[in-house]
């Protein structure tokens, strides 16, 4: 077990050499961290680990400071920052830069290299833009380990597997024993170099766009305005930069305003910030969830929303779409949802999420004698004579629908083909997400529990 004084040099040391802030409840934390580096130089304890920290032993030091950082990465992290990078940032650069086609960008904490090479491989997608164009992307990170592995550019199968899309593994991934290795093409579009951003930016000189993500939140507030401040000096009035989702620069920094209608894209505040087009971005966002809300996500699966995240309010005559067939109800015009077969009525529309609209309208059953519909809940009246064997038509009604959307107005009418033929009075009824409230006791006698 670490004793506080211990904690407290060693978080101290952390900090100053990285700006990463420990609490006194990632005590936990630093013991995991460092016990695998005291057995690998044969040192018997984390007191004798320290001990040698004491001593100054400088590799030791560095040693320490990168099991500590996090190095958590993987290809189109997030997915926005890259659409965003790709729909806003790169049209306007090469709009903007035509006449010196320049352009620098700035990974600042480039981990195991999955963030610059997936902006280099949507840089590889705008070679004819950018043909005679020289274009450079910086990673740089303060673990001279990961780097090591960034510039192989060598990864396991769940590294590839997180992020990656199919098709540009196989365009620009090779197969190597049990790893992947990148083009060789892609890992020449970035150089890496070992920089801690506690040190002074101005040599590493200026840049159109910076990606620092995921990086402020291990700082305190004074180190994450500075950070901001000096990122701001080595960039244009139209430059772009990056944070990660649970970073923001409100009431850290002035330097930076958000962009209009987007999240975790910064541009300069300053009067030379140009307007940009934002017109193709919000294109693809809107298509994207527009495909989430319908389950048509390219490469997913659809899936039903949960009952309580289902928007109820229907439209007049209009009906949601039907993603999945059920089997048809028969009768009259009834309302769409997820539910048994049951004699339709007229009734509110809400969005249909697993059916074919339901219709007025004559269809086709195997042969049998005409009878009372079963499997059915009861609800508002209506006659519907289904040709079901061995049962006698009788007059019952449609109550409220079970997993149906909420709604208000009529459903339009269609016609949806099922074995059976019938007519069906018409009625009225809500669709609510309740199931029935009407209790058949005839087929399942009274519960020992209802009063």
């Amino acid at each position: 077990m670490m004793k506080p004084e211990d904690f407290d040099f060693v978080s101290r040391l952390i900090k100053s050499k990285s700006g990463l802030v420990l609490s006194e409840d990632k005590t936990y934390l630093l013991e995991s961290r460092l016990m695998p580096i005291a057995r690998k130089r044969g040192l018997k304890d984390l007191g004798e680990l320290i001990g040698t920290l004491r001593g100054g032993d400088r590799n030791l030091v560095e040693e320490v400071v990168d099991a500590m950082t996090t190095n958590e990465s993987f290809f189109f992290r997030d997915t926005k920052p890259f659409d965003q990078f790709r729909h806003v940032v790169l049209p306007h650069m090469i709009k903007e830069r035509a006449a010196k086609r320049h352009l620098r960008i700035w990974c600042a904490a480039a981990s195991s290299g999955q963030e610059p090479y997936s902006l280099a491989m949507i840089l590889d997608d705008f070679k004819a833009q950018l043909a005679g164009w020289r274009v450079e992307i910086i990673g740089t990170d303060i673990s001279r380990e990961i780097l090591a592995k960034a510039r192989a550019g060598l990864y396991s199968q769940f590294e590839v597997q997180r992020g990656l899309p199919i098709t540009l593994l196989v365009k620009y991934f090779q197969k190597k024993e049990d790893q992947w290795q990148i083009s060789a093409d892609i890992r020449s579009k970035v150089q890496y170099k070992e920089f801690n951003l506690l040190e002074d930016f101005r040599p590493l000189g200026q840049f159109d766009v910076v990606y620092c993500r995921n990086v402020l939140i291990y700082f305190d507030q004074p180190t994450k305005s500075d950070v901001l401040a000096r990122v701001s000096a080595l960039m244009p009035d139209d430059g772009f930069l990056f944070l990660g989702g649970a970073e923001t620069v409100l009431g850290i920094s002035d330097k930076f305003k958000p962009l209009a209608r987007q999240r975790g894209i910064y541009q300069l505040n300053r009067p030379g910030a140009p307007e940009v087009d934002l017109t193709a971005l919000e294109k693809v966002q809107a298509s994207g969830a527009a495909a989430a809300a319908g389950g048509a996500a390219a490469g997913g699966f659809a899936f039903p929303k949960p009952k309580h995240m289902q928007t109820g309010a229907g439209t007049a005559g209009t009906a949601g779409s039907a993603t999945a067939p059920r089997p048809a109800s028969t009768g009259t015009t009834g309302t769409a949802g997820i539910r048994p077969s049951t004699t339709g009525t007229t009734g509110t529309a809400g969005s249909a999420t697993q059916r074919p609209l339901g219709t007025t309208g004559s269809t086709i059953r195997p042969a049998g004698t005409t009878g009372s519909t079963f499997s059915k809940p009861s609800g508002s009246t209506g006659t519907g004579s289904t040709t079901r064997p061995g049962t006698t038509g009788t007059t019952g009604t449609t109550g409220s629908t079970y997993r149906r959307p909420l709604g208000t107005g009529t459903s339009t009418s269609g016609t949806t083909p099922r074995p059976t033929t019938g007519t069906g009075s018409t009625g009225s009824s809500s669709g609510t997400t309740r199931p029935s409230t009407t209790f058949d006791r005839s087929r399942f006698g009274k519960p020992d529990d209802k009063k």
